[in-house]
């Protein structure tokens, strides 16, 4: 494998999990808007309370 196939492969994965991971952030931005409790949503979605106040849901 080339370093620019490496690279490529690389900015792919990283893509894949940033994608995963705003999906993840609007899910729970609509458990909140539906009275979804603060553990309920990190239960339920894997994020950590941090990662929610990162991205201004909370």
């Amino acid at each position: 494998m080339t370093t620019a196939e490496k690279l490529r492969k690389e900015g792919e994965i990283k893509g894949e999990i940033k994608g995963k991971i705003e999906g993840k952030i609007e899910d729970a931005r609509k458990m909140f808007k539906e009275g979804f409790e603060l553990d309920v949503v990190l239960r339920i979605t894997g994020l950590t309370e941090q990662e929610l106040k990162d991205y201004g849901v909370i």
